[in-house]
């Protein structure tokens, strides 16, 4: 994993405007992914909490042992968790899908005219870092 995470960092070009444009883009769009799914998620473990709970009511009516009522509702409490899990994860999703949005977006402002005029000319540019002071 570390592997992966310096051959991004060191990949030269492929960490130009446009490339970090569509680096950006495809971030906000994975948060936007894990964010249906989380909610997809979510929704089917309502839906298991629920008709847990309701299994463990009619089993209680039926006068199942309360043992076995009392593992019943503890299961449906388990999915009621995941219910909040999924609901936080959706949250941190939201905040991921719109700070990548905004990064994007700072990105294209701060360097879109530059990108705009290097490509408009004809003229061979300098790598990037070569104006840096050393």
């Amino acid at each position: 994993m570390g592997q992966s995470t310096s051959l991004v960092g060191a990949d030269g070009a492929a960490n130009g405007y446009v490339a970090l444009i569509a680096k950006f883009t495809a971030l906000q769009n994975a948060a936007g992914g894990l964010m249906e799914e989380a909610e997809l998620v979510a929704q089917r473990m309502r839906r298991n909490a629920d008709a847990a709970t309701a299994v463990a009511d009619l089993s209680a009516a039926a006068h199942v042992d309360g043992v076995h009522v009392a593992a019943i509702a503890d299961v449906g409490q388990a999915f009621a968790v995941v219910v909040g899990g999924c609901k936080r994860m959706l949250s941190v999703a939201d905040t991921m899908h719109t700070a990548a949005g905004h990064l994007k977006h700072e990105h294209q402002a701060e360097y879109g005219p530059i990108h705009a005029a290097v490509t408009a000319s004809r003229a061979r540019q300098a790598k990037p870092g070569f104006y840096q002071k050393t």
